[in-house]
């Protein structure tokens, strides 16, 4: 079993799918560090049944604060130190750590959504909006507060505030569902203002932002919201 790199404990190891093959991979991943380890490129050839269902995973996992991340990682594989690596997908840009042999890479689960754009930063009315609503949040990367009266993003580690992305999630939806019909275009739109919805839902419940006042993460509060109905979706395919 894989020790996670960071608090050494052991990984959950996630069997998922790919693309092309019948084979399927084992994909490492800590919940209380909110890490995942890919062999080689597993994740750019993960199924889209595979990414919803590690959006999934990601979305049931992340329930307390992350445990603070070390200023370096070594290979899992061959254990030669991992080096820092900025990444674009299209027109995102994300962060992993790499082994320059080759053996894999490890991503925080906060980048591994940007890479699947799965995330995106809230629009202007959104951002007024939620610092009506809430006055402190915690940081999806490293669990520092944040003050929304403020700032846009982690003083502590840099990261942007980031919410759920209901056009993201639906195009993978979309995608399990290729080759589509009309009726499956028009059910995985239907689906967008669904996940939509529900985290607006659990966004702006203000009972429950203020009965979690030192713990709300904008990103974990989507998540779970969007990652139940993503979840009932994969129970119905």
């Amino acid at each position: 079993m894989a020790s996670c790199p960071n608090c050494y404990k052991p990984m959950h190891a996630q069997t998922l799918d790919v693309q092309l093959t019948s084979h399927a991979v084992d994909v490492d991943a800590c919940p209380d560090c909110r890490l995942l380890w890919f062999d080689q490129w597993e994740s750019t050839r993960l199924a889209p049944r595979a990414v919803l269902t590690l959006f999934q995973f990601i979305g049931g996992a992340t329930g307390q604060s992350p445990t603070p991340l070390a200023s370096r990682f070594n290979c899992m594989r061959c254990q030669n130190a991992l080096e820092f690596t900025r990444d674009r997908q299209r027109t995102t840009a994300f962060t992993y750590w790499r082994c320059s042999l080759g053996h894999g890479r490890l991503i925080s689960f906060n980048q591994f959504l940007r890479e699947k754009n799965f995330i995106r930063a809230p629009s202007p009315a959104e951002l007024a909006r939620l610092r009506e609503t809430v006055k402190q949040i915690s940081c999806s990367q490293c669990g520092a507060p944040i003050d929304l009266a403020a700032d846009s993003g982690c003083s502590h580690c840099g990261a942007p505030i980031a919410l759920v992305d209901p056009e993201g999630v639906a195009k993978a939806i979309r995608e399990l569902n290729s080759p589509r019909s009309d009726a499956q275009v028009t059910g995985a739109d239907a689906t967008r203002q669904a996940l939509s919805d529900a985290q607006i839902e659990a966004l702006f419940d203000r009972e429950r932002m203020r009965e979690r006042a030192d713990h709300n993460d904008l990103l974990v509060v989507g998540m779970r919201a969007v990652s139940a109905l993503v979840g009932a979706f994969l129970l119905s395919r």
